[in-house]
């Protein structure tokens, strides 16, 4: 997965696999996946919502949070794919 500038915690589309959308959690790719929507509109639409959110994005000056470790056996709560 390409990871070259920073971008927000969301669903993008999966470059192994372009008919899955993969969770960005903000750092790191996540294992979690979820089919790609199958309507256009919504597809346009999530498409269209992501540029307009990265053009903001990049207006905001990004800061570092340290969260403390968490134990290996903690999971991180995922939000909901777009419905398709």
């Amino acid at each position: 997965m390409t990871e070259g500038r920073a971008r927000i915690a969301g669903w993008y589309d999966d470059e192994a696999d372009l008919a899955l959308l993969r969770y960005w959690d903000g750092a790191k790719w996540s294992p979690h996946t979820a089919p790609r929507p199958t309507d256009a509109a919504d597809a346009s639409h999530a498409h269209a919502a992501h540029a307009q959110i990265a053009t903001l994005f990049d207006r905001i000056e990004a800061t570092t949070l340290r969260l403390p470790p968490r134990s290996p056996d903690e999971h991180t709560t995922v939000p909901l794919p777009p419905e398709s």
